[in-house]
């Protein structure tokens, strides 16, 4: 009875979100059309879609020339809203610059309440007051004392679980052994190779006991932290594996020098998992957002997903799904010519979907979620290491019109 949990959905080797700040997003033309670009395979003012799951940040009281929700008009308010309500819109980037007291945070936070579906993903700005980290990112989020502390309201109530408070790396796997080679480029020989001795300083400073940089040693995605205020949190890490470092090329200016084959290959050579930090607002001028290289580099991206090789997901749903494979919990045993796998956990739907389990028989292999059959599992053909398996199907996210809203 050989049943082993498999790393990611069946048939993928590797898993990637693009996370990107919307700052400096000029319009909500650009900011919706760059959803439709990255999420269809329609015709936008982009170019034509790559057909992804990519989803977006958002924020509020902002300055006049960047997009956020309170900068747009009513018919931009509606599409954010259908857009989280579909998953499309899944972190908050702080509440805004110019967000610092409770009253407005607690409006802030309502407007956010309202659909079904609820935004589970915090990404600290800048210096916003309103960020949860008060060491790298000087925010004032969880000292209770602040005028701009929300703590209470947004994390203790287990509305936030998943939170960033300023770490990226320019490794570009996590979840499995620190590599540097991906970050050498034999045409930048020595900014590369600072690069790379940056990244490998950090690991020994991790080591040495750096609290700054002791997600790098252990290079995972996520880890449990406490806020100042003490309240226990998701902690994860992002990545920009640039061979200029972890704050080039983090924008649609310059992501073809990110999404590039040798960054793409060794993610799924070292069966990688990775939460891509950029800033897709930041684009070439309003008038031609996107030149041919960024449409090149995000071809190549979906032409890894169309292989089977890398599974693209929304930050909240592989921050979802990493969470549900650190916590998981299952037993198996043989009842008459059955398998019966029981698993064990607090989550279900999207923080479930893809687990796929190795088995020998998989027609003969019943599955238990919190002791109840679950009906629909999936039986694969064998996959590269020629092994059969089962799994809770992969529901991709449904993309909406985004047609005016406003009559």
């Amino acid at each position: 009875m050989d049943v082993s949990l498999r790393k990611y959905p069946y048939p993928y080797r590797a898993m990637l979100s693009i996370c990107s700040d919307l700052d400096e997003t000029p319009n909500k033309d650009i900011y919706f059309e760059t959803a439709r670009y990255l999420n269809t395979s329609e015709d936008t003012l982009l170019g034509k879609g790559v057909d992804l799951e990519v989803g977006n940040t958002i924020y509020f009281d902002m300055p006049d020339h960047n997009f956020s929700y309170t900068n747009t008009d009513d018919d931009g308010r509606e599409k954010i809203q259908i857009l989280i309500e579909s998953g499309h819109i899944d972190c908050l980037h702080s509440f805004g610059d110019f967000v610092e007291s409770r009253k407005r945070i607690e409006q802030c936070w309502s407007e956010i309440q309202k659909r079904k579906r609820k935004i589970e993903v915090w990404i600290d700005h800048a210096q916003a007051p309103t960020n949860l980290d008060n060491d790298i990112m000087r925010g004032r989020g969880a000292i209770k004392e602040a005028d701009a502390f929300h703590a209470d309201l947004t994390v203790q109530t287990g509305a936030l679980p998943f939170i960033w408070k300023g770490r990226v790396t320019s490794v570009v796997a996590q979840n499995v052994k620190r590599r540097y080679a991906s970050l050498f480029n034999k045409n930048e020989i020595i900014k590369s190779s600072k690069t790379m001795l940056l990244e490998f300083t950090k690991g020994w400073l991790a080591r040495f006991g750096s609290k700054k940089y002791a997600m790098h040693k252990d290079n995972k995605v996520l880890r449990r932290t406490p806020l100042l205020d003490g309240t226990n949190v998701i902690e994860f890490m992002r990545c920009n594996p640039s061979w200029g470092g972890v704050s080039v090329f983090d924008s649609a200016r310059g992501i073809d020098q990110v999404l590039t084959k040798s960054v793409l290959d060794t993610l799924v050579k070292n069966k990688g998992c990775s939460v891509l930090y950029s800033h897709l607002g930041k684009v070439f001028s309003k008038e031609v957002p996107f030149q041919d290289k960024t449409r090149t580099a995000f071809e190549l991206l979906a032409s890894y997903q169309h292989n089977k090789q890398i599974l693209i997901a929304t930050t909240r749903r592989l921050l979802g799904y990493c969470r549900t494979v650190d916590e998981l919990d299952f037993l198996v045993k043989t009842v008459g010519k059955e398998t019966h796998i029981y698993l064990s956990t607090a989550y279900d739907g999207d923080d479930i979907h893809g687990l796929t389990w190795y088995v020998e028989k998989p027609k003969q292999v019943r599955l238990y979620i919190n002791e109840q059959l679950l009906d629909g599992v999936i039986i694969n053909p064998a996959d590269m290491n020629n092994r059969l398996s089962i799994s809770i199907p992969w529901e991709r996210l449904a993309f909406p019109s985004l047609k005016n809203q406003q009559p």
